[in-house]
C-alpha cells in the first residue's frame, strides 16, 4: 500500500496546467452566497444497541464477562479462534440437552416466551431452525444453521460437552477454574429453582485438603482486565454459604500473580449476601483477572458479580467509563440513542422493561434472551444510558417496549423528568440522582411496520408521557426503504392519520420519525431512492394533506456491515448529501457506536473499537470528529461536474470562514478546477485528507492512525485553482478571510 506521505506529496496543491491522464479536470463550483440549508450539531448522533458488548467491558463501568453465571460451560475444547470464541456457546433444552449455538446467527423471533422456563433453548427451535446463509465452522466441518445439534456434533466432542455438564467441574463459560496447593473440589452449575436472580448460580466447593479453590474471570471474551498501579477497584459480589467462613478476593496480573487480595467474613446465614468490596493494585496490568476463592473447605453459591474501576475511572460518579466518555466526546457526538432489537427479538423480550432496569445492579435480573445475545444484560439499563448521554453531554434517545403499559410509560417520564417531590421523581433522587435526567425523546420499539395497532401503541405512549411531561417527543420506528410509504398506499394513508392524530391534539411538532438506512452505499447514486428511504418524500407529502405541518425527520441508524475505509468514505460522502438537505432533519445517527476489535459476532460495524487497555478510532468516527472540529451551520450551493467528485461547502455565521468538504469517490486520482464565488479568502489554506488507500484499510491497535486524517496546508488561487484530489480519499480544505 502507499503511504500517506507520498500519495499527499502526489497531490498538486496548485498547477499552472492541467493534470496529466486526465483529459479534462473537474469542475467544483461553489457560490457562498447562496445558502441552501441550516445544520445543527445534532447530526452527529451515534447508537448503543446490546450488540457486540458495546456496554459490559465497554462504556459500561463493569469488567467482568459472565456476571451472572448464566453462560454454560466453556468451548475452550473446540479449539477456535478468538473470533470465533466469541460466537460459539453450549445451550441447553428443556431436556437439559447440550447443543451449539451460533452467536451469529441467532437473530430471529423466538415462537415461545415463558416467564418459567429454566433452559436456553427449547428443542423445537433447534431441530426446526432454517439454514443460513454462512457456516458454523468447528474443528474443520461446517455446519449450516443457528444451532448444532447434540446428534450431529462428532463423538468426541459430545463426550467432552457430556463431561463437562455432568462433571466435577462445570464452570460457567468466561470463569476459569483456580486452584493451588493439593485440594479435593467440586464445581457445578445449578438450575431448577436454586439460582439467584436467574436461570443458573455457580457452586464452587472445597471439599478438603489444603490450598485454595475459586474461580478467576478474565473479562470481555477473556480478553483481559487492564489494571492501573496504585488506584483502586471496587465492586460487589453476592454469595450464599450455609456457615461463617472467609472469602478471599484479589486482582491478579497477566501471568496469574496476585496484585492485590483481601479476606471478607461470610455471616453464613444461607442468604445471598452482599460483599462490597475495594481493592488496589500493587502494579499495572494489561491482561489480568479478577478472583474469587476458598482457602479452607467449605461451599460457597455465587449468584453475581460487579468488577468496576474507582470514581478516577468514572465519569460524573456514574457506572460509566471515563475513558470511553472521552472518546465519545472528542467525536463529538450530540445525540445518543439506545434502541435496537433486544426490545423486540428473543425469548425474553417481557424482561425488556424499564422498572426491571433501575436500582442496584445486583439486585436486577440483568441476563436476558435476545435476538442479539442470549446473555445478554440489563446491568446497563435506560438509567446508565440517561447517564452516559449527560456525562457526554449529547441528547439521548430511549427505545422503550411497545407492551409496556400505559401506567409504566407515566412512571418512567415521571421517574427521569419529574420533580424530586413526585412519586417516581423521588425514586430517581434516592437512587442518586436529585436532577430530573430531561430527556425528551421516547423511541416506540425498533424497526416495526405502521398498522394500525402501531399507530394505537404510539398514541398510547403520547397520552401516557404527557400526563408527566407534556413536552415529550414521541418517536416512531419506521423503515421506509425505496418504495415505501408512497402516496396512494395504505401505508401512507396510516402515517397521514397518524400525524394528524397529533396535530389534533396541539403536538405536531411532539411527532418525529426514524428511518433507518444503509450506509454501505452513497446516497447521490439514486436521488429519488434516497429521498424516500430517508423520510423527505414522506415529509413533502404529508405537508400537502396537513398544511403547516412538518414532519420531524430523525433518521437515527446509518447501518452498515463493516469497520473499513469503504464505510467510512461512504459515510462522509452521506454526510455531504445529508448537510445539503440538512433543513429536512433535525437529529442524525450513525450505527453502531463500540466494538471490541475483532470481537463482533454479528455485524463488523462498531465505529470506536477497544482493547481491554485502549480503544481507537475507526475511519467513520475519524470522519465524525473532523465535522465537528470544523463544524459551521450554513451549508452553500455546490455543484460538481463528474458525480464521483462530491463536493459540500459550508460557512460560519459571521461570513468569515468556509470549509470545503470533497469526497473522492473513485479508485483514480482526480484533478479539478475549484471556482469559488462569493467568498473573498486568503489563498494559503488549511487541508486534512483521509484515504487514498484501499478501500479494506481500516485501523488496529498496533496502528491506529493506519486510516487518519492528515494535515497540510495548500495555496488556493482565487480564480481557477487546481487540485488533486487522491483515490478513494475525503479531503476537508478550510479557507478563511
Amino acid at each position: 500500500m502507499r503511504t500517506f506521505r507520498t500519495l499527499l506529496a502526489s497531490a498538486l496543491l496548485l498547477a499552472a496546467t492541467a493534470g496529466q491522464g486526465q483529459s479534462e479536470p473537474v469542475r467544483l463550483q461553489v457560490d457562498a452566497a447562496t445558502q441552501i440549508a441550516t445544520v445543527t450539531k445534532l447530526f452527529n448522533g451515534t447508537n448503543i444497541e446490546d450488540l457486540n458488548n458495546q456496554t459490559n467491558g465497554g462504556i459500561f463501568s463493569q469488567l467482568l464477562h459472565g456476571e451472572a453465571f448464566e453462560e454454560n460451560m466453556d468451548v475452550d475444547f473446540l479449539g477456535l479462534s478468538p473470533r470465533d470464541y466469541s460466537k460459539v456457546y453450549v445451550v441447553l433444552d428443556e431436556r437439559r440437552i447440550p447443543h451449539l449455538i451460533s452467536q451469529a446467527n441467532i437473530y430471529h423471533r423466538i415462537r415461545w416466551n415463558s416467564r418459567t422456563e429454566k433452559y436456553d433453548v427449547n428443542s423445537k427451535d433447534v431441530y426446526d431452525a432454517p439454514k443460513t446463509k454462512h457456516p458454523l465452522v468447528i474443528s474443520g466441518w461446517k455446519f449450516w444453521g443457528r444451532f448444532v445439534p447434540f446428534d450431529s456434533i462428532p463423538a468426541d466432542v459430545q463426550q467432552v460437552m457430556l463431561d463437562r455438564l455432568n462433571g466435577r467441574e462445570q464452570i460457567s463459560k468466561y470463569w476459569s477454574k483456580l486452584t493451588s496447593g493439593s485440594p479435593q473440589y467440586r464445581y457445578e452449575l445449578l438450575r431448577d429453582g436454586q439460582a439467584y436472580i436467574g436461570r443458573q448460580t455457580q457452586v464452587v466447593q472445597f471439599e478438603g485438603g489444603a490450598g485454595e479453590v475459586g474461580l478467576t474471570n478474565h473479562g470481555l471474551y477473556r480478553m483481559g482486565i487492564a489494571y492501573e498501579s496504585g488506584k483502586p477497584y471496587e465492586g460487589v459480589l453476592r454469595v450464599k454459604s450455609e456457615k461463617p467462613q472467609t472469602l478471599y478476593l484479589s486482582l491478579r496480573g497477566d501471568d496469574g500473580q496476585v496484585l492485590a487480595e483481601q479476606g471478607y467474613e461470610l455471616r453464613g446465614d444461607g442468604t445471598y449476601e452482599r460483599v462490597a468490596f475495594r481493592l488496589t493494585p500493587a502494579s499495572g496490568a494489561r491482561k489480568g483477572s479478577f478472583g474469587i476463592a476458598l482457602k479452607a473447605p467449605g461451599r460457597i453459591d455465587l449468584g453475581f458479580a460487579f468488577l468496576q474501576p474507582g470514581e478516577w475511572g468514572r465519569a460524573s460518579g456514574y457506572p460509566i467509563r471515563k475513558s470511553f466518555v472521552d472518546a465519545l466526546k472528542r467525536q463529538g457526538i450530540s445525540a445518543f440513542r439506545y434502541n435496537g432489537s433486544m426490545v423486540d427479538v428473543g425469548a425474553d423480550t417481557y424482561l425488556y422493561r424499564w422498572k426491571r432496569m433501575i436500582g442496584p445492579v445486583d439486585e436486577r435480573r440483568t441476563t436476558l434472551r435476545t435476538g442479539f445475545n442470549l446473555y445478554s444484560t440489563h446491568s446497563f439499563g435506560f438509567i446508565e444510558m440517561l447517564q452516559a448521554a449527560e456525562a457526554v453531554g449529547a441528547e439521548p434517545i430511549i427505545g422503550m417496549s411497545m407492551d409496556e403499559t400505559a401506567e409504566d410509560i407515566r412512571d418512567f417520564v415521571e421517574y427521569v423528568n419529574g420533580p424530586a417531590s413526585s412519586e417516581w421523581g423521588a425514586l430517581r433522587a434516592r437512587h442518586g440522582h436529585p436532577e430530573p435526567y430531561g430527556l425528551k425523546y421516547i423511541e416506540v420499539d425498533n424497526e416495526r411496520f405502521l398498522t394500525p395497532g402501531y399507530a394505537e401503541c404510539v398514541k398510547k405512549f403520547a397520552r401516557a408521557a404527557w400526563e408527566a411531561d407534556p413536552q415529550m417527543t414521541i418517536m416512531v420506528s419506521l423503515n421506509i426503504g425505496r418504495d415505501g410509504y408512497k402516496r396512494g398506499t395504505p401505508a401512507y394513508e396510516l402515517a397521514s392519520s397518524l400525524a394528524g392524530w397529533f396535530i389534533g391534539q396541539g403536538k405536531g411538532d411532539r411527532f418525529a420519525w426514524d428511518p433507518h438506512y444503509s450506509g454501505d452505499r452513497r446516497f447521490a447514486d439514486d436521488q429519488a431512492w434516497f429521498e424516500n428511504e430517508m423520510g423527505i418524500t414522506l415529509q413533502k407529502e404529508l405537508a400537502k394533506d396537513h398544511p403547516g405541518f412538518k414532519l420531524n425527520l430523525h433518521p437515527m441508524e446509518e447501518n452498515g456491515s463493516r469497520c473499513d475505509w469503504d464505510r467510512g468514505l461512504a459515510h462522509a460522502s452521506n454526510w455531504n448529501t445529508l448537510q445539503r438537505y440538512g433543513n429536512c432533519f433535525r437529529m442524525l445517527g450513525t450505527a453502531n457506536t463500540f466494538q471490541p476489535h475483532h470481537l463482533e459476532y454479528m455485524w463488523d460495524q462498531g465505529r470506536i473499537h477497544y482493547t481491554s487497555d485502549t480503544l481507537w478510532f475507526q475511519p467513520s468516527a475519524c470522519i465524525d470528529e473532523m465535522m465537528m472540529e470544523t463544524w459551521k451551520p450554513n451549508v452553500v450551493q455546490t455543484s460538481s461536474s463528474d458525480a464521483a467528485l462530491d463536493i459540500t461547502a459550508k460557512i460560519n455565521d459571521e461570513k468569515t470562514e468556509m470549509t470545503l468538504y470533497i469526497a473522492n469517490m473513485s479508485d483514480e486520482p482526480r484533478e479539478a478546477v475549484l471556482d469559488i464565488e462569493g467568498f473573498k479568502y486568503r489563498t494559503k489554506a488549511e487541508v486534512q485528507t483521509i484515504g487514498g488507500c484501499d478501500l479494506t484499510e481500516y485501523n488496529t491497535r498496533e496502528n491506529p492512525q493506519n486510516v487518519a486524517f492528515r494535515p497540510s496546508t495548500a495555496r488556493i488561487a482565487r480564480k481557477n485553482a487546481r487540485y488533486t484530489f487522491p483515490r478513494y480519499s475525503y479531503t476537508v480544505i478550510t479557507l478563511r478571510r
